[in-house]
């Protein structure tokens, strides 16, 4: 499974694109405001920490993570993040990871950039399954998830370590019922 058409979002407003390195400071930013912060599994990433996602999008390397920004289409500036993680190209799925600037929340543009991204990860990229894990506290997350049209499998705890913690989490997935063609 290679990345090698990227997922286009078509909204008036908010586009996808890779991500650069001028965007980090600003990710790293709403990602360490205590609002955001709370509930996810970030350990206060700096721009550094970050730094990796830039050019995931160009490796061609399958399994390889992709993690694009949700820019405004107005002056390009990131307002989010989303892309996958945990690809596991012999089984045909990956794990859906998003997050947002506080201030944008409740627009409906994670959905449409959700939207986007599963369509393309069945349509373009041929995963059967995509599959994402919400902190339980993550009431927001779960509600965009439902509203994407993923299925709550269940509960794992003691997952992940968040920040030293074991941390529950809810397994969520979007999955296909025929092979698409690749």
């Amino acid at each position: 499974m290679h990345f090698n058409k990227l997922p286009v979002l078509d909204h008036p407003l908010v586009k996808l694109r890779p991500l650069r390195a001028d965007d980090l400071p600003t990710w790293s930013n709403y990602l360490n405001d205590p609002v955001v912060f709370e509930h996810t599994s970030w350990n206060h990433p700096s721009p550094a920490d970050l730094a990796v996602y830039v050019g995931s999008h160009d490796c061609g390397e399958p399994g390889h993570l992709l993690r694009l920004a949700i820019a405004r289409q107005v002056d390009d500036a990131l307002v989010g993040t989303i892309g996958y993680h945990t690809v596991s190209p012999g089984h045909r799925s990956a794990e859906l990871a998003y997050d947002m600037a506080p201030i944008f929340w409740g627009r409906g543009w994670m959905c449409a950039a959700g939207e986007a991204m599963v369509r393309w990860a069945h349509e373009n990229a041929g995963l059967l399954r995509v599959q994402a894990t919400v902190l339980e506290s993550n009431w927001r997350s779960q509600k965009t998830l439902d509203r994407l049209g993923f299925a709550r499998e269940g509960l794992l705890r003691s997952l992940r370590l968040v920040r030293g913690r074991p941390g529950n989490f809810f397994m969520y997935a979007h999955v296909v019922t025929m092979a698409p063609s690749v």
